[in-house]
């Protein structure tokens, strides 16, 4: 055996646990998934092979369409928010000044915090009897007259009290990624900008913004995916109320499967997440592509 042959087979020895995991934890249950999605699927006995049926079901659930509006408008409103605070806070952070370092640590602990935890800390800070944000509010008027808000009264405020949880939970590792770029930028390029007397800002959006596409690409791409895979921050905080009106996607699917035992439309649902998923990154990466 060659020394390149025995390097190659040391090389698939090392990596293959990682494939087995992978086979077994995502390609098995992604083809069995599609599978499913084809028959009508008892908990007891024989499936039973329905073709389209599943998906025509899902697409005749009115509460289908209900959970895809309510998640394409929290996928809209909470990505801006999180690019934002995380393009503000690398800005920051990239400076070269005292406590950046610590500033930025400091910012990254939520990231490693569960979004179950963060949920029920929020949760906690949102409460009507002693939550700290909630007496905020009603100090600057926004609980009116009876100085009693409650921002889980109406689906709106509802779906802003969880975008501010997630901003705060997600918005450290797109400030991560977002570093990573502006820390590749060359200063060749702010020097020449210098010498032309450009400002800060037409600094920022001539030299920096246009350099930091790659990297605003991977931070749109895992916000919008996360976005659309919404569903333990919406089961603790909202429990998909007011009225269903915060019910996400990923939520109606577990309803579909564990609530109702229609493992078939469950599993069709399962697809179309995934291929909503496959559509949008293949979207931004062709926006993007020019620029890599």
């Amino acid at each position: 055996m060659s020394r390149l042959r025995k390097e190659q087979l040391v090389g698939l020895l090392m990596v293959s646990p990682a494939l087995i995991l992978l086979a077994v934890f995502f390609l098995y249950p992604l083809v069995n998934s599609f599978y499913m999605s084809f028959h009508k699927w008892p908990l007891f006995g024989k499936p039973k092979w329905v073709g389209l049926d599943n998906y025509i079901f899902m697409f005749q659930d009115e509460r289908f369409w209900e959970s895809l509006k309510f998640t394409f408008v929290y996928t809209l409103t909470v990505t801006p928010m999180l690019f934002v605070v995380a393009i503000g806070t690398a800005l920051l952070c990239n400076a070269k000044a005292w406590g950046t370092t610590f500033f930025r640590s400091i910012y990254f602990l939520p990231v490693v915090m569960s979004f179950a935890t963060a949920s029920y800390v929020w949760l906690w800070l949102y409460s009507e009897m002693y939550g700290v944000i909630v007496y905020a509010l009603e100090f600057f008027g926004f609980g009116g007259e009876n100085k009693n808000l409650n921002v889980w009264k109406t689906g709106t405020s509802s779906m802003w009290a969880v975008n501010a949880m997630v901003t705060w939970k997600f918005s450290g590792i797109q400030m991560i990624i977002l570093i990573a770029g502006l820390q590749a930028i060359r200063d060749d390029y702010y020097e020449a900008s210098k010498l032309m007397g450009a400002s800060r800002w037409q600094t920022i959006w001539n030299v920096t913004l246009p350099l930091l596409r790659p990297s605003i690409a991977l931070a749109l791409i895992l916000s919008i995916a996360g976005s659309i895979q919404a569903y333990e921050q919406f089961v603790i905080m909202t429990r998909g109320g007011p009225s269903n009106s915060t019910k996400t996607l990923v939520m109606h699917t577990v309803d579909m499967g564990f609530d109702y035992f229609k493992l078939g439309p469950a599993a069709s649902l399962g697809v179309i997440i995934m291929i909503i998923l496959f559509v949008l990154t293949v979207i931004q990466l062709r926006l993007f592509r020019k620029n890599y």
